[in-house]
């Protein structure tokens, strides 16, 4: 398994303001992911560390529900980053 070349944005991303707490939040955390290696050189993206990111989220004051929220991103990330070249 190889990870997939990052791809070029096809537009600007916009994120609602009712939003911006939970996408900081997700940022915040995205040296939390757990990560193995899988074959030759590849790299197989497991998920969240949720322990670590709790922490993150106290460290940083986050709203309630922004867990949920970055849940929600967690699962629409790992098929985008578990992707191979093909």
């Amino acid at each position: 398994m190889r990870v997939a070349a990052p791809r070029e944005p096809d537009e600007t991303l916009k994120i609602m303001p009712a939003n911006w707490p939970s996408f900081i939040a997700f940022l915040n955390c995205s040296t939390q992911w757990r990560v193995v290696a899988a074959g030759l050189g590849g790299l197989a993206w497991l998920g969240l560390d949720y322990t670590a990111c709790r922490q993150v989220l106290e460290d940083i004051a986050a709203p309630s529900g922004v867990f949920s929220d970055i849940r929600v991103m967690e699962r629409a990330a790992l098929p985008i980053l578990n992707e191979v070249d093909g």
